[in-house]
């Protein structure tokens, strides 16, 4: 192999994953000029940036570029949306901020209030002074995401100090926008770690600290259009639920 011209080396490179191509850079010095050259990250780098991309400045090749976007997310769309690539694959990554929820009563102060934390990457987060009837609703269209890729959508959020009424599960579901309410199956999810009832899926930690809650997947195929819509919501139960604060909704690439 290390007798090969390096532009094959590249192409061969290419047909791989970026975990195989940083593993072949320890190879030889032929594999590591190829496994760090323009035309092989190319390959793991989109065919089509969404509206407003920009790329960072200052990054002198495709790899620093592919690497800027797995660990520090983009904002577009005045700031209401990241975008990010999935390290392994390269697959195009969105959070959608609270801004650009639906979120129910979200601006009537009475019920939720707008407050910013060091360590979120949205300006304004929503928290939840009280209410009883609870329902966050977003909306993506699929044509932003990779084609061929098993998404799963995800609410992130994290607690104040003195969360109360959601020991039970509430519902998720997620399905294609104009599809009848009545064909929608929800299903049921905790939003607590330690919750009263062992029904449902259960929240669970995340690296940066915030908790995520898995609200549905689906498969984005070539040519499909339309939007995403995802919801979770607790309508039924005429019980007060306070401190919950949300980072927003996440739709990334489901890994193997």
């Amino acid at each position: 192999m290390n007798n090969l011209p390096e532009d094959c080396i590249a192409k061969i490179l290419s047909s791989t994953t970026p975990r195989d191509v940083c593993r072949s850079s320890a190879v030889s010095r032929c594999f590591k000029s190829a496994a760090d050259s323009d035309h092989v990250w190319n390959h793991f780098l989109p065919c089509e940036f969404p509206e407003g991309f920009r790329a960072p400045e200052g990054l002198p090749t495709k790899k620093h570029l592919f690497f800027s976007l797995v660990h520090c997310p983009l904002l577009l769309h005045d700031s209401l949306l990241s975008f990010s690539l999935e390290r392994s694959t390269g697959n195009k990554c969105y959070m959608m901020a609270p801004r650009d929820l639906n979120i129910t009563w979200g601006h009537d102060q009475r019920y939720w209030q707008w407050i910013s934390l060091p360590d979120s990457r949205f300006k304004e987060l929503a928290a939840l002074k009280m209410v009883w009837w609870l329902e966050i609703t977003g909306k993506i269209n699929i044509t932003l995401l990779s084609d061929d890729t098993l998404y799963a959508a995800y609410l992130v959020f994290k607690w104040n100090l003195d969360p109360y009424g959601f020991r039970q599960p509430v519902e998720a579901s997620l399905f294609l926008a104009g599809t009848e309410h009545d064909l929608v199956q929800p299903s049921m999810v905790s939003l607590m770690q330690n919750p009263g009832s062992e029904q449902g899926q259960r929240a669970e930690l995340r690296s940066d600290g915030w908790y995520e809650v898995e609200l549905g997947q689906f498969f984005k195929r070539r040519g499909d259009m339309g939007e995403i819509e995802m919801s979770l919501k607790e309508t039924k139960r005429p019980f007060e639920k306070k401190g919950l604060i949300v980072h927003g909704i996440e739709i990334r690439p489901v890994l193997p």
